[in-house]
């Protein structure tokens, strides 16, 4: 007989996969101000605000957990308010993370010496931005502008938290922005810019698995398994593995050991060198 999962499960998975997401996050932060002695950019400044949202998510999830919900359901306006605040944590917080990313991928190359490149991130960063956007104001206006129907406890009464259209219309452009902010390296690698690595490999598996668990995600919510308390651990496991993508660019120094070799362009691997045709002072 499959073990059900139950409150305490999503709990313990959850605050632990926070805290591994906090370790690299971490890590990053002390990369970028011990070991590079640098001044925090966008990137890092995005990484912290996906951080926060990770924990403003599971708050949400904690306290419902209190509530006693996740093991006997039973609806409530304290419910109804939790649950409209962790659809911005979740649908719209995702945006951080691929934002970070982005923001990397401005500081790391020189795009001055290819203007159809700089032309594409452009566009690319504006789709995501609006994309996120979309999504902030689909969750608040879904039902209408008058926002406090979504906690009436009338039978019948609108939910953006239960609705099906704004949960196709926010997981159809969250995936869009994945594939978006993934297609810079891959075009990056078929140009010859970047190199292949042990380094861009792992952040593409990582990449590849984050989508995957927002498919999962998406799949389990439209199917169905019998595991109604799935969906808390999936979506931490998605805001994890973003986060600690986002995150391991920015690690190369720390996982070398020593500040020997900071100059290595001719490695193409996403780390601590801006790739510029010819070598500059490091930035990241």
């Amino acid at each position: 007989m499959a073990h059900f999962i139950d409150g305490k499960d999503c709990m313990i998975s959850e605050w632990i996969l926070l805290i591994i997401a906090y370790l690299f996050v971490s890590a990053r932060i002390y990369t970028r101000l011990f070991r590079l002695r640098d001044k925090l950019n966008w990137s890092d400044y995005l990484l912290l605000a996906s951080a926060l949202d990770a924990l403003a998510l599971i708050i949400c999830d904690t306290l419902t957990y209190q509530m006693g919900v996740l093991d006997e359901y039973e609806t409530s306006v304290r419910l109804s308010k939790i649950s409209f605040a962790s659809n911005y944590f979740y649908d719209f917080g995702m945006g951080f993370p691929k934002l970070s990313m982005l923001a990397f991928y401005w500081t790391f190359f020189d795009f001055s010496a290819r203007p159809i490149m700089r032309k594409m991130l452009w566009s690319m960063t504006i789709f995501v931005i609006v994309c996120y956007l979309t999504i902030l104001f689909d969750d608040t206006f879904f039902c209408g502008k008058n926002v406090s129907v979504q906690w009436l406890q009338e039978e019948g009464a609108c939910s953006v938290f239960y609705a099906p259209e704004p949960f196709i219309v926010n997981f159809t452009l969250n995936l869009a922005c994945y594939l978006v902010v993934y297609a810079v390296p891959l075009i990056l690698l078929a140009q010859g810019v970047l190199r292949s690595s042990t380094g861009v490999s792992l952040t593409f598996v990582l990449g590849a698995l984050t989508i995957i668990s927002s498919i999962v995600r998406f799949v389990t919510l439209k199917v169905g398994t019998g595991q109604e308390n799935l969906v808390y651990p999936l979506s931490m496991v998605e805001m994890t593995l973003s986060i600690i993508v986002v995150s391991l660019p920015g690690l190369k120094p720390l996982l070398r050991g020593s500040m020997g070799g900071k100059r290595d362009y001719a490695t193409g691997a996403i780390g601590t060198e801006r790739y510029t045709d010819q070598p500059k002072s490091n930035i990241v």
